[in-house]
């Protein structure tokens, strides 16, 4: 099994570089995300993952084995910018594309992948979807050449949803306030879906636009009147900032279990409008241990602030990326369908268990923290006194859904 440690561990100088592994050429990376824009906010998040991991890969593999070099390429955060943006990478010479982006732009760079292998089967790119969540990744829109480095609704709602039955927190009632595109939706399925496998009732469902709202306390009153005890929700950035303080100035008193509650800043706008609401952590440092603690230092001691939301996600990505080309034997050049195979197999250390990658639909498997707003976390976030108290710890096993019939991968 070839393993690579994180870059903040003590290890990181001996990476599981394999025997004799060395490449004329590093693996050219082109890292597509929002810089410039609406969500530029969502390219902000990578910003300090790049050098995070790629400066001690590249100084460990020294001069007897592959290294990565990644380039950021700011797609606006539209799909022409996506497009674009591709064609520039490819001109360049990238064949290895990360999709930092949302579910739309996520979308175009599997279509603009596929358009070009269709054109250059004898010189193939891959694509590395590290944020979107929408669920066709890894169903009918699944794909040799690309892989689902995240969850889907599905995967964290469940998650949630267990958690909180188990420490009595969900209640009988539950209510879906979605932002209106795929995730949103998806989360709205994923509720409806387990309300008898978890024994409560959708007292009702709204959707709201995305960022375009600037008063939520319509939405909350019409959720308030069905009286919840759990509110689900996919809503992100600004949009949930303002959600959790409509909420609090109403004196609702239904917890909210999401997905993006530890995206930066959020903790801070929100205020102790955020307490007592649970998240679904890709990373907590306080339940991974010492391991978790290292790591979190780490990242702050290089970026400045904590690994949070989907900053976790690129540093696993590279980190299983890396693992990948390091496991290849000699060769002047990397080939792609050779990265591919190689990448369906690694074994990558994370603070809260091994993550690995199931060859049948490329969803990484991957462990989850189940986390509520605190004031008694032993990390506070944002400059606040507030943090996530880890309720459990969801292994990769536990937190793993069936591959979808949908998923028809063609293998060449």
């Amino acid at each position: 099994m070839k393993s690579l440690r994180l870059a903040i561990s003590a290890a990181v100088s001996t990476l599981a570089l394999g025997i004799g592994t060395v490449a004329a050429e590093p693996v050219k990376i082109a890292f597509l995300t929002p810089k410039t824009g609406p969500l530029a906010f969502i390219g902000a998040m990578y910003d300090p993952t790049i050098n995070f991991v790629q400066q001690p890969f590249n100084e460990a593999a020294g001069e007897t084995g592959n290294k990565i070099d990644i380039t950021v390429y700011d797609d606006s955060g539209t799909t022409q910018g996506a497009a674009d943006r591709f064609k520039q990478a490819i001109a360049d010479g990238a064949r290895v594309f990360v999709g930092a982006g949302t579910s739309p732009l996520a979308a175009q760079n599997l279509a603009d992948i596929q358009r070009w292998n269709q054109r250059n089967a004898e010189d193939p790119a891959m694509l590395l979807i590290v944020g979107a969540e929408g669920s066709n990744f890894i169903g009918a829109d699944c794909s040799f050449y690309s892989f689902h480095f995240t969850t889907t609704p599905f995967i964290r709602q469940n998650a949630l949803a267990k958690v909180m039955k188990e420490d009595g927190s969900l209640g009988e009632k539950v209510y879906s306030l979605q932002p209106d595109y795929t995730m949103g939706r998806e989360m709205e399925a994923a509720t409806t879906h387990n309300a008898e496998t978890y024994g409560y009732k959708v007292a009702g469902t709204t959707r709201h636009d995305v960022f375009k709202i600037k008063d939520f306390s319509p939405f909350i009153e019409k959720a308030r009147s069905e009286a919840p005890n759990t509110i689900f929700t996919a809503s992100s950035g600004s949009d949930l900032q303002l959600i959790l303080q409509a909420a609090s100035s109403s004196g609702l008193k239904a917890r909210f279990a999401g997905m993006f509650l530890d995206e930066p800043g959020n903790l801070a706008a929100a205020g102790e409008a955020a307490l007592h609401n649970y998240d679904a952590q890709i990373f907590n440092a306080e339940a991974g241990g010492e391991a978790g603690e290292k790591y979190r230092a780490a990242f702050n001691a290089a970026a400045g602030r904590d690994p949070v939301a989907f900053m976790n996600n690129s540093v696993l990505t590279l980190n299983m990326l890396g693992a990948a080309v390091a496991a290849l034997p000699k060769a002047d050049k990397v080939a792609v369908n050779d990265l591919v195979k190689s990448l369906e197999t690694v074994k990558v250390d994370w603070p809260l268990g091994t993550l690995s990658m199931r060859a049948d639909d490329h969803q990484v498997q991957l462990p989850l923290v189940i986390s509520m707003v605190s004031k008694d976390a032993k990390d506070k976030i944002d400059g606040t006194d507030m943090g996530f108290k880890p309720v459990k710890v969801l292994s990769a096993e536990e937190t793993s859904v069936p591959v979808s019939a949908e998923c028809k991968m063609k293998r060449p």
